[in-house]
């Protein structure tokens, strides 16, 4: 698949990657945040001397928190000032934070492919947002297995409702209890910029809150054998229809933009600007890209307030599910895993929404709350891949790896570990390795960009400039 002719038109970027929901007056559900360290912690402990068991029991039930496109932007990674996540901060503490984890594919469809089957994008055939009908073939599949049914063979009761898989039409077969969920419609915004952000309607009820309280529902009902619950929650995708106080929460001269230098595509190779000027539109016959829709408009600074905002909101969401756990029944058997699908872009790069291989849209968070399996506090701050999170959530419950799987549980990772296994992203035929303080990512037309995110976190320096190769391969990265 070429790069090249992977130029979304208005109408096809826009329902790739916005969503109509609604939004209600609930309160924000604020909670005390928490301090916590990043630096590198001692490995997991894994209960080796007992293979299978934990401090949880045989038998954990597992949370797992699915966020759509929440980048690093939440407050625990320190990544942008002005970010309020008390609540995803809150579990930071208590939990193993992965603090260099990165998507298999910088987009909702195929990312959730790689996690929810275990896969990587080569066996799911999903690897952007064009692999439709590979997905639909995925989710027909009776020979390849969902995470959801790997739990259901082994005992477990499972439960889910909001944006887990990418689609919830399909899945229901998946799931013993399955909520539906309002599903994403295109919106567009009148800011002409093909985004669409503001104030929700009055009287609606944001669909993230409508997921919120199943699960808190779930959480307060009596059950016989032990589940995993998988919530989706929607937000910050857009599109940015909050409620007010999560507006309130960033005020607009409080805004901080995100650091952009006008030459950064000076020195990038051809097929990665091209990446970079996704999604383009048609202005009367002038090809317009998504950055100069928002730039020109100068509504900047209300685009980035808006994805705060709904950074927030989920965070609101994130204390509430967490809140109703721990005041349940369940509070000491639980793992919690928090993750998100992929990151985001809002300018820099002069790149906006995902789909492209640089740390942005790659990096998200991940945390797992696993007393007595995960130090409380701890980090790793090697790169891992969310082709690790199926593994890793079997091997919390004790279930026996599945054949099927192609990642590797993070139970007992080790730097050394972390170095032999890079996480790899790819977008199409363009492939990105993160492997220790480099990425190193290669374009069909031949053109490569190594970056040293020790000291370029940004990635405004590529080493290998518009033309360069770099020789050696991975174990000069090493």
């Amino acid at each position: 698949m070429d790069i090249h002719r992977r130029k979304l038109l208005a109408a096809a970027a826009a329902a790739a990657a916005a969503a109509l929901v609604g939004c209600s007056d609930s309160s924000s559900g604020k909670m005390d945040s928490a301090g916590s360290s990043t630096g590198l912690a001692p490995e997991p402990n894994t209960g080796a001397d007992q293979p299978g068991k934990t401090v949880l029991g045989d038998r954990p039930n597992i949370l797992l928190l699915c966020i759509d496109d929440l980048n690093d932007w939440v407050g625990y990674l320190g990544t942008h000032p002005g970010v309020y996540t008390p609540n995803i901060d809150r579990l930071r503490a208590q939990s193993y934070s992965f603090n260099r984890a990165y998507c298999s594919v910088p987009v909702c469809i195929a990312s959730r492919a790689s996690v929810m089957w275990g896969l990587s994008p080569e066996s799911t055939k999903v690897d952007d947002s064009y692999d439709i009908e590979a997905y639909k073939k995925l989710l027909q599949s009776r020979e390849l297995r969902t995470l959801p049914q790997f739990f259901s063979e082994a005992g477990y009761e499972t439960l889910s409702t909001g944006k887990v898989f990418h689609w919830g039409m399909g899945t229901k077969r998946f799931w013993d209890v399955f909520q539906p969920y309002k599903e994403a419609g295109a919106t567009f915004g009148d800011h002409g910029t093909l985004f669409d952000y503001g104030l929700m309607e009055p009287g609606e009820v944001h669909t993230d809150q409508v997921s919120a309280n199943f699960a808190i529902e779930q959480l307060n009902a009596e059950r016989a054998q032990p589940w995993f619950m998988a919530i989706g929650l929607y937000q910050p995708h857009v599109p940015w229809r909050l409620p007010k106080w999560a507006f309130d929460l960033h005020p607009l001269d409080k805004v901080v933009l995100p650091q952009v230098r006008a030459d950064d595509l000076d020195d990038i190779p051809g097929d990665g600007v091209e990446l970079a000027r996704l999604p383009v539109t048609d202005n009367n016959g002038i090809e317009v890209t998504q950055n100069q829709l928002v730039m020109d408009s100068g509504l900047w600074p209300q685009h980035v307030q808006a994805y705060l905002a709904a950074c927030s909101h989920t965070d609101a969401m994130v204390g509430q599910i967490l809140d109703a756990l721990d005041n349940s029944a369940y509070a000491d058997n639980t793992a919690v895993v928090l993750w998100s699908d992929n990151g985001y872009h809002l300018g820099e790069k002069l790149h906006w929404r995902k789909m492209a291989l640089w740390e942005r849209a790659n990096r998200v968070p991940l945390l797992i709350r696993a007393p007595g399996v995960f130090e409380a506090g701890g980090s790793f701050d090697h790169p891992v891949s969310l082709l690790d999170l199926a593994p890793t959530l079997t091997d919390l419950a004790g279930i026996p790896q599945p054949a099927q799987f192609e990642g590797h549980s993070l139970l007992g990772i080790t730097p050394e570990i972390a170095a032999q296994r890079p996480a790899e992203m790819r977008w199409g035929d363009a492939f990105s390795t993160r492997v220790g303080k480099w990425r190193w990512t290669r374009y069909p037309d031949g053109g490569e960009e190594l970056y040293d995110l020790s000291t370029d976190p940004q990635e405004y320096n590529n080493l290998l400039g518009k033309t360069g190769k770099h020789q050696g391969g991975l174990a000069t990265l090493t």
